[in-house]
């Protein structure tokens, strides 16, 4: 999201693990919204919520699910 509205190419590297099985995994999120699981496997399910913060009303997004 920075990167759109930078108008640059931006990318972050996520390094977890999963929370079933503790199977460390990396993933890559670019400008674009491209995901690339870098380390791990099978393909995370990932997901991203489209939320209006200009209503948020609540504290986070997380509390508004």
């Amino acid at each position: 999201m920075q990167g759109r509205l930078r108008g640059e190419p931006l990318s972050v590297k996520v390094e977890s693990s999963c929370a079933l099985c503790g199977v460390p995994l990396a993933l890559k999120l670019d400008s674009e919204l491209r995901i690339g699981l870098l380390e791990g496997g099978p393909e995370p399910l990932l997901f991203h919520p489209f939320v209006d913060f200009a209503t948020l009303g609540e504290p986070s997004i997380i509390d508004a699910f």
